[in-house]
């Protein structure tokens, strides 16, 4: 009885990791405002290094960067 039990579990889990790994396996696709809001902070993470700039900095850089096309 418990190994049918333990059976029963261990098959439940597997279909419910294959149900779910397919969806984690794709990559969603940006839209094309998300992908600027991607790449402004990745410019803003090299800006702020490089030019030492404070953290209240990141409103007015980010505003700059999506307006520039």
């Amino acid at each position: 009885m418990m190994k049918r039990v333990l059976a029963a579990a261990l098959a439940t889990a597997f279909l419910s990791v294959t149900a779910v790994a397919p969806s984690i396996a794709e990559e969603k696709k940006l839209t094309p405002q998300q992908q600027k809001m991607k790449d402004c902070s990745a410019k803003w993470k090299t800006e702020k290094v490089a030019k030492k700039l404070p953290g209240s900095e990141h409103n007015k850089f980010m505003s700059t960067c999506l307006k520039a096309t």
